[in-house]
């Protein structure tokens, strides 16, 4: 099967290259310096798998993996079969809370924790396993979500490092606004409490061995701020933060839709729900195979374009369930059984994850990890499908 083609009897699928999601993470590795990469694979890879990006990344050298579910954590340890993420660590950033604690210890995962309670849980689940649980401190530098403030670490850590059957594996934090321009000021003052924290905890021994506060943007906007491991989410999958361009990144996803139907079109006839869409001339609309169901977004009714034949035609009426409708007038040859491509490159054309946020009025993380499970992803290397899997 050559690439982007649609195999027999799939009404559309998502292409993921693996191929340029490892030259993305050798970019941006190569901006790293002296600190690990900590690849984040959580929400299914962003949309693009999340075994199949951890595995990609693995052998391409990562061995620092982060996500959000426990669940998550558990497939990635399931995935291993003998061959892969042997040696790997995976931290679960968020669904860490007591009653988890026997799968977390369970799957060998570190754990982001932010009250004793959780500390007490997993020493437990260790102690019964018969090992050490490793914990990441969460603190809240001005993200305002999850997190202590960084004036009550230096007891938490001072305590939590005297409990039996837990490492203190790690301090964390998270930027708030480093992808904004008008973030300046706001970020350098999270870099300041960290850079504060971190001294106060290395005058009293207590730093952890793994420190890590930056995304993606705070590696392209802020390369010296605090940390030994910087978390890579977005730009691994080809978006760059916005006002970064510091670094060659490409998208690894190409949407491709089947063709349903062709129809002429009268002048004034109403196209969809609600007949939101008229031509003021006779032309030809497509139907394809693809709507809000596959994780197209409604919003995009009338307001989002497409490729044929690596043309741009627009979406033409609102967004249904199960398919949209694309103003093919221009195209010259199109015919039931084609494909178009929703997002990616077509032809000498392309559609953007970006392009589609913004016109979506959302972010290009939102875009990615809304296309949907039914959706079937089909791996590339080179420009050959390896193999699909269904979420």
């Amino acid at each position: 099967m050559s690439e982007h083609l649609l195999p027999a009897g799939y009404r559309n699928a998502l292409f993921v290259d693996l191929d340029i999601l490892t030259r993305n993470y050798e970019n941006l590795t190569g901006l790293l310096l002296s600190r690990e990469p900590f690849a984040v694979v959580k929400a299914e890879g962003y949309g693009h798998g999340g075994v199949e990006v951890a595995r990609a990344v693995y052998e391409a050298g990562a061995r620092w993996f982060g996500v959000a579910a426990v669940q998550e954590a558990e497939a990635l340890r399931a995935a291993d079969a003998g061959d892969g993420f042997a040696d790997a660590r995976i931290l679960v950033m968020s669904d860490t809370l007591a009653y988890n604690a026997k799968r977390l210890v369970e799957a060998d995962c570190d754990a982001a924790v932010w009250r004793m309670e959780q500390v007490d849980g997993l020493a437990a689940a260790a102690r019964g396993a018969g090992g050490k649980a490793g914990i990441h401190v969460k603190v809240d530098t001005g993200m305002g979500r999850l997190g202590m403030r960084p004036a009550e670490a230096v007891d938490f850590i001072e305590r939590a490092s005297r409990v039996e059957d837990v490492e203190v594996a790690g301090l964390m934090s998270h930027f708030a606004r480093a992808d904004e321009e008008e973030g300046e000021a706001a970020t350098g003052a999270q870099i300041r409490e960290m850079e504060a924290l971190i001294q106060m905890l290395r005058e009293k021994n207590l730093l952890p061995p793994h420190v890590h506060m930056s995304n993606s943007a705070g590696l392209l906007n802020y390369p010296h701020a605090p940390g030994n491991l910087v978390r890579l989410g977005l730009a691994l999958y080809g978006c760059s933060p916005q006002f970064s361009e510091s670094v060659a990144l490409k998208s690894a996803m190409t949407w491709v839709a089947r063709v349903l139907q062709v129809k002429e079109v009268e002048e004034g006839r109403p196209v969809g729900y609600g007949g939101t869409y008229e031509r003021s001339s006779p032309g030809r609309i497509a139907m394809v195979a693809a709507g809000y169901g596959d994780g197209y977004p409604r919003i995009l009714s009338n307001r989002a374009d497409a490729l044929v034949g690596g043309v741009r035609v627009p979406v033409a009426g609102r967004v249904s369930m199960d398919m949209l409708a694309l103003d093919v007038t221009k195209i010259e040859n199109i015919a039931p059984g084609d494909q178009v491509v929703l997002m990616g490159e077509g032809g000498d054309g392309a559609v953007s994850c970006e392009e589609m946020a913004d016109r979506a009025e959302t972010i290009p993380y939102e875009i990615m990890c809304g296309v949907g499970v039914r959706v079937p992803r089909i791996y590339l290397r080179d420009g050959r499908a390896t193999h699909v899997r269904k979420l």
